[in-house]
């Protein structure tokens, strides 16, 4: 349940109306037990306490009604999470103010980024567990190179809606880096039509102003009623290396108040960011991943997860994925939304 705060807005101050404040958000508590495996090596394994998903969070809204059809928009998300995430500037929760009216919309703040809106929507577990598509194709995701979740710094413009259930958007990041060599660019089309939902984002990133990076993802999914079909596709490349290309199928099947979830994912290669002002690598060995997931809802707000997700391959690379062979975790958790 929504707890409704009536506050004075700094518009009442002129004209003297009330603006509504809500705050929501989500509480999650469990465990994440890793297992990594390196070639020749026995495997290291750790048991934690902690909330890696940005699941614990509280968000501050405000909307108002400014007339002539436009409205006033506003979210301060405050992640308290046990990883400790710092203050609009990580995890996946916004912080903006936005305005729309007839002219289409505006969002300034840190902002999820068109990459990871795509993967989100077309990863069976809905991104519970990074999947190994979202390494792939969402390594120059931010401004700063390194926060592949949300960019901060950043401006978003949504076109009006000329067809029923597409939604066009561009954002890009504003003062990145101190020589402003990032130029990152996002482009996205998104489509809902009953049943069916589909889309494309791309992006562009210049780690160095003579090197781009680039990367595509196009997802669909479909309810097929008893279950939903989900699919990605994409690219992604860096400072004019090979490409590397990923797919990614899954399927979501709600069976009372559980949920089953299972997601495959293949790519003849990995990208990810060194830091966020170095450029970022690429490994041609081939990589998988599967996701098998179940949920239960406890209650109305009150859901119990169970995650597993592995993952092979060899990333040859001494700060992401080493010389490992494989991969793994589990989560057992519990997340309550108010």
């Amino acid at each position: 349940m929504k707890k409704t705060l009536v506050a004075i807005a700094a518009v009442a101050a002129v004209t003297g109306a009330m603006a509504e404040a809500t705050i929501t958000g989500s509480i999650q508590a469990g465990t994440n037990s890793t297992s990594t495996v390196a070639a020749g090596a026995a495997a290291v394994n750790t048991l934690t306490i902690e909330d890696s998903n940005g699941n614990t969070v509280f968000n501050i809204g405000v909307s108002e009604d400014l007339g002539d059809g436009m409205t006033f928009k506003g979210n301060i998300a405050v992640e308290m999470g046990l990883s400790s995430q710092s203050f609009g500037a990580a995890g996946v929760n916004e912080t903006y103010a936005s305005l729309t009216g007839a002219f289409g919309g505006i969002k300034l703040g840190a902002l999820q980024t068109p990459q990871f809106q795509a993967i989100a929507a077309g990863d069976a577990s809905g991104l519970l567990i990074s999947s190994i598509f979202y390494d792939n194709n969402t390594h120059q995701g931010s401004t700063g190179g390194s926060q592949i979740l949300l960019q901060t710094k950043s401006f978003q413009y949504t076109l009006p809606t000329f067809v029923d259930g597409l939604s066009l958007e561009y954002q890009t990041g504003l003062g990145a880096q101190s020589d402003n060599t990032s130029d990152a660019q996002n482009f996205s089309v998104d489509y809902k039509a009953g049943a069916l939902a589909a889309g494309i984002a791309y992006s562009t990133y210049k780690q160095t102003s003579s090197t781009t990076d680039t990367a595509t993802t196009y997802y669909a999914s479909y309810n097929l009623g008893p279950a939903t079909l989900k699919g990605m596709w994409g690219n992604a490349q860096t400072s004019g290396a090979a490409t590397v290309n990923s797919t990614s199928f899954g399927v979501v099947v709600p069976m009372g108040a559980a949920t089953f979830m299972y997601n495959h994912g293949s790519s003849d290669g990995r990208v990810y960011n060194t830091a966020s002002t170095a450029a970022s690598l690429v490994s041609s060995v081939d990589h998988a991943a599967d996701f098998v997931g179940v949920s239960y809802a406890l209650s109305k707000r009150t859901t119990a997860y169970a995650l597993y997700y592995r993952e092979t391959g060899n990333n040859a690379s001494v700060t992401s994925f080493a010389t490992n062979s494989s991969w793994n975790t589990t989560h057992i958790m519990v997340i309550h939304a108010f």
